[in-house]
């Protein structure tokens, strides 16, 4: 049985819930104080966002606030189909039925969920109803006096939808964006829903599912749990899909736990993800010895580049000057494309909490028959109107020939007006050297400020780290008593690091690298393997260190005999492979 929810039910937005009792409920329960100060409150409030983000649950919320108080406030609830009629002039009648309502039981708040089916975008292609319908409520909402006590509120996940006028002081004075829940509202999400259960999961537990559950909105969350429950029953009482009668099920037999929820989670689709998926995930263990120092000075330049407060989980207030004269905005480039398929969505995991907008191939030529520039400049609208937000352009070499003359000169046209009062990081990454970049690009990057970042080829301690996963777990390490060399490897793995190294470490390598091998490497031969290693593999970029990795790896697992020389072989022919890639380009070329 359903409960009313108020504020203590909705979880990750305090900030919203706090500017809400601002410009709505004060001003209702303290109208007095508010007129003695001459401030005239808001006359209504938008709330836009994706779905599932919980819009309409804050107003559900207050509602029950309302109701709560000492100064008894009205709250109407309608849909925005809930007004429409198939008779001329019904739907007019009816929106003025709500606000005369209002007008009887102040104070009072309205509120229209989905108003978009409401007040859409008037055209010459809209039809003459709902014109009518959208005026009307255009000429409501200005028959509000300032001091009336009636407050209008809308929310919808179109914003675009919604006829401009309304979208002015008077009417809707204030927008509000329900973003996607970073990892700490994550994890306060979860903890409201599993509140009332009596056998909770650990806080640790809570910690780690937040951290892996990436652009799930609060309903999917709500999904999770409760589908989590189902498979806790599937797996202690089984008998109940089979039985006809009742069966009794003991409460207390019922706990959710960990292989509950990671089952529950494969077989949940995140809302987010069925439009478009976006590339966020963080460095993986194994790659982390390669990327991790690149990535941290990256953010240290962010963290020079970026308003005070932008790279917090702030998304509604964190107003402060940036050091840089323009926009927030980076560049990461280099002949390794490391920085487009590890870094830039290990940025975009770290950035979560900002509302991440796409500009790639697919985003320009997804919709037919429309146009390059039409496209970036709706990406771009959209990006401005939830601010702070950021702008990732992934691989902008990829498209920047594809698109014509006209589409370069309206992205670099607004790329250069952005000035620093803009609290829009633009994230780009392009697969060449600074000396390859087009003039274009080159020029709204400023490369004494810092905004432009080469990726170099990793070097010889990199390496080192990465390829020593390969032997850490080797037979030879585990029958010497795990030597002192291995033990400090460990260590150093463990702090940068979830979970024990040697769980960690038996992912990260495949779990059996030679330790159901005939041949038992040692200590000297591991390690004149990995010297071999380091030094047919300088210069080389992180996509082949990680095609070389992969093939060692099933090399030392496949060969029973000789491992020494398959490695070695195995080594000798990628290099022979990527001596005739090389000669290839060059001819090209």
């Amino acid at each position: 049985m359903s409960y009313p929810k108020d504020f203590s039910c909705v979880g990750g937005l305090e900030k919203h819930i706090r500017v809400v009792k601002e410009t709505v409920l004060f001003p209702l329960m303290y109208g007095d104080v508010y007129a003695r100060f001459n401030l005239k409150p808001p006359r209504g409030l938008l709330f836009y966002g994706p779905p599932g983000t919980g819009k309409t649950l804050v107003a559900s919320a207050l509602a029950v606030e309302c109701s709560n108080s000492e100064r008894k406030v009205s709250f109407i609830s309608r849909k925005g189909s809930d007004c429409l009629s198939k008779w001329v002039g019904e739907s007019e009648k009816k929106l003025q039925k709500i606000f005369s309502m209002a007008q009887q039981s102040k104070p009072c708040i309205i509120f229209f969920d989905e108003v978009d089916g409401l007040a859409p975008v008037r055209s010459s292609r809209q039809d003459f109803v709902h014109a009518s319908i959208v005026s009307t409520l255009l000429a409501l909402m200005d028959g509000l006096e300032n001091n009336s006590e009636i407050i209008v509120i809308g929310a919808t996940n179109r914003i675009d939808a919604i006829d401009p006028a309304l979208r002015r002081p008077g009417r809707f004075d204030r927008e509000l964006y329900f973003p996607l829940p970073c990892y700490k509202a994550r994890k306060e999400i979860l903890s409201v829903h599993i509140k009332s259960w009596k056998q909770k999961p650990p806080q640790k537990f809570l910690a780690c599912l937040a951290s892996k559950t990436v652009g799930f909105c609060g309903s999917d969350l709500q999904a999770l749990c409760a589908e989590a429950v189902m498979c806790c029953v599937r797996r202690n009482y089984p008998e109940i899909y089979t039985s006809k009668a009742k069966y009794q099920i003991i409460e207390r037999h019922l706990k959710v736990e960990k292989q509950d929820f990671l089952k529950a989670q494969q077989n949940i689709v995140p809302a987010s993800h069925r439009v478009t998926v976006a590339p966020v995930k963080s460095l993986s263990f194994k790659i982390q010895p390669l990327l991790q120092d690149n990535l941290s000075r990256i953010l240290s330049q962010l963290e020079i580049l970026c308003p005070t407060g932008m790279l917090i989980c702030d998304v509604i207030t964190g107003r402060a000057a940036s050091r840089s004269t323009s926009c927030p905005r980076i560049l990461l480039c280099g002949n390794d494309d490391s920085h487009t398929r590890h870094l830039g969505p290990a940025l975009l995991h770290t950035l979560e909490h900002l509302p991440c907008h796409v500009l790639d191939v697919m985003t320009l030529f997804e919709e037919t028959g429309k146009a390059a520039e039409e496209a970036i400049i709706q990406k771009m609208k959209t990006a401005r109107r939830s601010l702070p937000s950021l702008l990732y352009v992934p691989d902008i070499l990829a498209w920047w020939d594809l698109v014509d003359e006209a589409a370069r000169v309206v992205f670099t046209s607004l790329m250069q007006n952005l000035d620093r009062s803009v609290y829009l990081l633009v994230l780009t990454t392009a697969n060449c050297s600074l000396e390859e970049l087009p003039e274009d690009v080159a020029s709204l990057f400023d490369k004494h400020q810092g905004e432009m970042f080469e990726v170099t080829p990793p070097g010889e301690q990199e390496r080192e780290s990465f390829f020593k996963q390969l032997f850490i777990n080797s037979a030879s390490d585990i029958e010497s008593n795990q030597s002192s060399q291995e033990i400090n490897v460990k260590r150093k793995s463990s702090a940068s690091g979830e979970g024990p190294a040697s769980k960690r470490s038996k992912n990260a390598s495949g779990g059996s690298l030679s330790a159901s091998s005939n041949e038992k490497l040692t200590d000297p031969q591991s390690e004149e393997l990995l010297q071999q290693i380091i030094a047919a593999t300088d210069t080389w970029p992180c996509h082949d260190l990680e095609i070389l990795y992969a093939s060692l790896e099933l090399t030392l697992e496949r060969n029973e005999d000789g491992l020494c020389s398959a490695v070695k072989d195995c080594i000798e022919q990628f290099e022979k492979f990527r001596r005739l890639k090389v000669r290839v380009k060059t001819e090209q070329d």
